[in-house]
């Protein structure tokens, strides 16, 4: 620690542990992931050939933080927010029509599936809340699985039906439709390391923040639209500052 407190300033220093501290405080708001996955993402493999790509498009609220959820996981290659779900050619973030913000997610299916792609969906946000996740309310926020053919719906159906049996005194308010057209969004709502970086220092330098909105905004992947962050994205993150 010595070493890299030499060769770095106090301030940015300071900026990462605050950083990391209000991650570690603020768990409600954090990226849930599911205590056990039904199959194994580590398989160690290395292949010689280009991967066997596939997307999948989830909407779960904010598309920031819906990206940081799924950008995280190991066998998650690249990530884009986007628009989904509604009828309005061309959408824009200030002009959504019937959309729903969402996520696209592409991943290698040797080390991810869908089906786990859908744990994960089903235990990040509060999918009985009826269009939107906690403050952010309204059509664009509400829960959506897109689907690629008949398989992916029929799973879709059937973890819907599962956490309908768990949550009997609500009802599960998310939508399984097919997958028409997805929409990325416009550039500035893409990942950028650097406004990580400069969310930590803002509260480090006035102290003023909402740990909400920070939360949001830094935890997504730290390869800038890839998969693959947890424990050494994060000493990346430190280095790096």
């Amino acid at each position: 620690m010595a070493i890299i407190c030499s060769n770095i300033s106090l301030r940015r220093v300071l900026t990462t542990l605050v950083l990391m501290t209000i991650l570690a405080a603020e768990k409600r708001v954090c990226i849930r992931i599911p205590d056990q996955i039904t199959e194994t993402t580590r398989l160690g493999i290395h292949p010689t050939t280009s991967p066997p790509l596939k997307s999948a498009v989830f909407a779960l609220g904010s598309f920031w933080r819906s990206e940081a959820v799924f950008g995280c996981l190991n066998g998650v290659l690249q990530t884009t927010v986007g628009y989904a779900g509604g009828s309005k050619a061309n959408p824009e973030y200030r002009s959504l029509g019937d959309h729903a913000e969402s996520v696209q997610v592409v991943y290698d299916e040797r080390l991810i599936s869908f089906r786990q792609l859908l744990e994960v969906f089903w235990s990040s946000h509060d999918y009985r809340q009826v269009f939107g996740q906690g403050p952010d309310v309204g059509n664009q926020y509400r829960s959506i699985v897109f689907t690629n053919g008949t398989g992916e719906s029929r799973l879709a159906s059937v973890n819907r039906g599962r956490e309908q049996t768990k949550s009997k005194s609500s009802i599960v308010t998310t939508q399984i439709q097919p997958l028409g057209t997805f929409y990325p969004a416009e550039p500035e709502h893409q990942v950028q390391l650097k406004i990580l970086y400069l969310s930590a220092q803002t509260i480090v330098l006035r102290r003023e923040f909402s740990v909400r909105s920070f939360i949001l905004n830094i935890s997504y992947s730290i390869r800038g639209g890839g998969g693959g962050g947890g424990g050494a994205g994060w000493f990346l993150l430190f280095l790096v500052f």
